[in-house]
């Protein structure tokens, strides 16, 4: 059962009518409006609405189904009667009657069948916005704004298909793949630029997927194009072609082609590799992403770490999950990982976690759908913002989405045939790559700032002003008041200016661009609503300039020192390396590994303490990276020196000593607990080995501060917590740690609910009630929560925890620790 108490209100609800109500809708639904509910009913345009959700693993939300058959298309019929549905039939007449005229004169590059208003391929976002808003919205504002979006989708689209049109016969590639006519369309729903314009992918009848994508900002072109014979078409290609440095390089390149005017361009589809398959499993729930063997992915992650060398020596961002993806080309077998969106770089990217590829707990927002992701969450980080909850009575209520949704699959997630997902298990393959394509790019500093200098002309890189979230919160709920209410930012001390402000209020996320050469930072001029022919195409693409906001420290990109390559010296790499470690320390089985194959020493004590050697047999050195938290240092040796030993951390012998405490504490308090607790030896132990490991903590505590995540790595910073969490006494101290670990996780080094665990221990010694309902007992023959403090406001408080509603955290514990029928009496 869903748990709706996590959400807000009910947006709205509709109800079955009595009988067969859709039967006589013929005289009050237009004929349109007649043929959508037909297609609903034989299941073919479910997504043009919300979908229907229910209750997924760990705290997420599962789409169960999109609306669909002869109930669903009674309900639907019966609430499109309703006069606040008026601009919806509206706008589906209007885009029957465009679909009607531009199928007759696009016919030669769109097969028949695809511009039709029931393709929810291609309308889903656009209709399901505009029912969203007639059904939640003020009757005036939906009116206007659903007549405002219905021309902009016809703008739109005309633009695409003029483009397309005068392409195919212009710039189009030769490849048999990607010849017309289209017989697909698909519309990517999660943001719209410029006028409500979306990214769309394009199945071809070659049997070739092509993305357009109707803005100015090239990455793809300037980085990633794949070329022929002769001068490179990008700098990776440039980089792939040149004769390697300190090992093998390929880094991933892809059909991509600018189009025939400015302000868009073509891009190849990446399709999923054929390693795909099951990665994770719980029960009736599958997660299905890139499985490779062994040696698969030790290749695999090799390049992936020549990527992320490149992404952080080009100053390369955004790289989070979505952005890029695993995949393979026509052709290939071993799959590579792909920028896919690239339009933000030749910005200031300090460490390797400003690109996006990986998971910065300390960064303003937890973003841990990243480019690299290391664990196969459940939770997806995109989905649709409103959704329909099916009731016990058979209405729908529409609801806003308030959960992560349920992923199937993941892009982003890769892991081998041994269950071990990320490059933890293959950190000197990963380092290796980071460090070949580095030694390349120095190498190739001249060529690179050669290539740079002819091919910026034309590129422009996108600007984000703020972060795109920021963007989010201020539309969702213009959005759900049919655009009435204004764009107002959900974070004090937050303002929109003017440029922005313009944009948000047509339902745009922001957008703003500068050229290579320097200049302005700019905004795009959308498309005219009122847009019919190819002549006025030049509209689309016109900027202005806008008054741009203090400017970040370094200035917006593109940072003329990058595009000079002014980072590409040996020692510049050291940093990245750190980083690198840093995400998967945790991950890593050996943390002192010599592999001759790659010609790797590596040796690590915390997550920010170690160091890396790369045997450079060409040059006859070895190059050694040396790193704390404060500093990088590098050494250079003779390649067959011997190997000089790392100095000893305070840090790592404290993270040893954690896991050994709890490995011990472990090995009694399980079977204890299993036992019922009421072993009187074991109890003793448990308290010896605590009371030991409390005396030892709180002169760690006095000499280091709280060993959290930057110092000890996550397994062990947790490990801490629960010692504290166990010891029954030493109640001064513990509320010394309580501070403390409050301190860390304002800083981004511990989880908040470590804090909730810890708060709720000590109110129970100080005999008061519980505040976040971490503590249970047995009553009444099951698991219930201690007695907790205004129990109405604790799912509230427990969100502000980063933490699970009371009743999925309680039925998880109930499953984790079922009651013996001795205790349950």
């Amino acid at each position: 059962m869903l748990d709706a108490s996590a959400d807000v209100e009910p947006l709205w609800e509709i109800h079955t009518p009595a009988g067969d109500a859709d039967e006589d809708l013929s005289a009050i639904l237009p004929p349109v409006a007649r043929r959508l509910i037909g297609a609903v009913r034989g299941g073919t345009a479910g997504g043009l609405f919300p979908p229907v959700v229910t209750a997924g693993p760990e705290g997420t939300v599962r789409i169960d189904r999109l609306l669909g058959g002869a109930a669903d298309a009674r309900m639907l019929a019966h609430a499109l009667t309703d006069q606040r549905f008026t601009p919806l039939l509206t706008m589906l007449e209007r885009l029957d009657a465009w679909c009607v005229r531009a199928t007759r004169r696009y016919s030669t590059v769109v097969a028949g069948g695809v511009l039709d208003v029931t393709n929810a391929d291609l309308f889903g976002p656009m209709v399901s916005e505009a029912f969203v808003a007639c059904a939640t919205g003020r009757p005036h504002y939906a009116r206007d704004r659903v007549a405002e979006w219905t021309e902009r989708c016809q703008a739109f689209l005309t633009l695409f298909l003029d483009r397309l049109q005068r392409d195919m016969r212009t710039c189009w590639p030769g490849e048999p793949a990607f010849q017309g006519p289209v017989t697909g369309l698909w519309t990517h729903g999660e943001e719209t630029h410029n006028g409500r314009q979306r990214v769309l992918r394009l199945d071809c009848a070659g049997g070739g997927r092509v993305a357009y994508k109707p803005r100015p900002a090239s990455g793809e072109l300037l980085f990633t194009a794949q070329g022929g014979a002769g001068s490179p078409a990008s700098v990776f290609g440039l980089l792939n072609d040149a004769p390697a440095a300190s090992g093998e390089v390929r880094l991933p390149v892809l059909s991509c082609w600018p189009g025939a005017g400015p302000g868009y361009l073509w891009q190849e589809w990446i399709e999923p590799p054929a390693q795909w398959g099951p990665i994770r499993a719980s029960g009736e729930w599958r997660l299905t992403g890139t499985r490779l063997s062994p040696r698969e992915a030790a290749r695999f992650w090799h390049r992936t770490g020549s990527l992320a060398a490149a992404t952080f020596a080009f100053g390369i961002t955004d790289m989070i999950g979505g952005n890029v993806v695993t995949g393979t080309r026509p052709g290939e077998h071993e799959p590579l990982l792909y920028p896919i969106d690239l339009e933000i770089y030749f910005c200031r990217v300090s460490r390797l976690y400003d690109t996006g590829l990986l998971h910065d707990r300390t960064a303003e927002v937890d973003q841990h759908h990243v480019g690299l992701e290391s664990s196969p969450r459940w939770c997806s980080a995109e989905g649709p913002a409103v959704c329909w909850h099916a009731e016990t009575t058979g209405a729908l209520r529409l609801y806003r989405r308030r959960k992560p949704c349920t992923r199937e699959e993941t892009r982003t997630v890769v892991a081998d045939t041994g269950g071990r997902a990320g490059y933890g298990p293959y950190l000197p393959a990963m380092l290796r790559g980071m460090f070949d394509a580095w030694t390349l790019m120095c190498r190739q500093r001249p060529a690179i700032r050669r290539f740079l200098s002819t091919a910026a002309s034309g590129h422009y890189v996108r600007v984000l002003r703020q972060p795109t979230f920021r963007y989010f919160d201020a539309l969702v709920p213009r959005w759900l008041s049919g655009g009435g209410a204004a764009p107002v930012p959900a974070e004090p001390g937050v303002h929109f200016d003017r440029a922005e402000l313009d944009q948000l209020r047509r339902m745009d996320v922001p957008y703003f661009v500068r050229s290579l050469d320097g200049g302005p930072v700019l905004r795009i001029e959308p498309p005219p609503r009122s847009f019919e022919t190819a002549a006025v195409a030049a509209a689309a693409v016109e900027t202005a300039a806008v008054a741009a906001r203090p400017e970040p420290e370094g200035g917006w990109p593109p940072l003329p020192e990058l595009l000079d390559g002014a980072n590409l010296e040996l020692a510049g790499l050291g940093v990245a390396l750190r980083d690198a470690v840093e995400h998967v320390f945790d991950d890593v089985t050996e943390h002192v590994v010599t592999d001759e194959s790659l010609g790797v020493r590596l040796h690590l004590q915390s997550p920010a303490e170690g160091q890396v050697g790369f045997d450079w047999p060409e040059v006859g050195r070895r190059v050694t990276y040396i790193w704390t938290r404060e500093k990088v240092r590098l050494r250079i040796d003779a390649v067959d020196a011997p190997e000089v030993p790392a100095e000893p951390a305070p840090a790592g012998e404290v993270r040893r000593r954690l896991l050994r405490l709890d490995r011990l504490d472990g090995a009694i308090r399980m079977p204890w607990a299993d036992g019922g607790m009421v072993d009187d030896s074991a109890e003793r132990r448990l308290r010896t080995l605590t009371d030991t490991g409390i005396a030892w903590l709180s002169r760690v505590v006095t000499e280091h501060g709280w060993p959290g995540h930057t110092m000890v790595g996550a397994a062990a910073a947790a490990a801490a917590s629960r010692l504290v969490q166990h010891a029954r006494g030493h109640l001064d101290f513990r509320r010394r740690c309580l501070e403390l670990m409050r301190q860390a996780a304002a800083g981004g080094d511990l989880p908040w609910r470590e804090v909730a665990y810890l708060t709720d221990e000590l109110r129970r010694a100080d005999g008061l009630p519980q505040v976040y309902g971490t503590k249970f007992e047995p009553v009444a023959g099951r698991l219930e929560p201690y007695p907790i403090e205004e129990p109405d406001d604790v799912d509230r408080r427990r969100a502000a925890m980063g933490m699970e509603s009371l009743a999925d955290y309680t039925d998880r514990i109930r499953r984790r620790f079922p009651l013996t029928a001795k205790e349950a009496s």
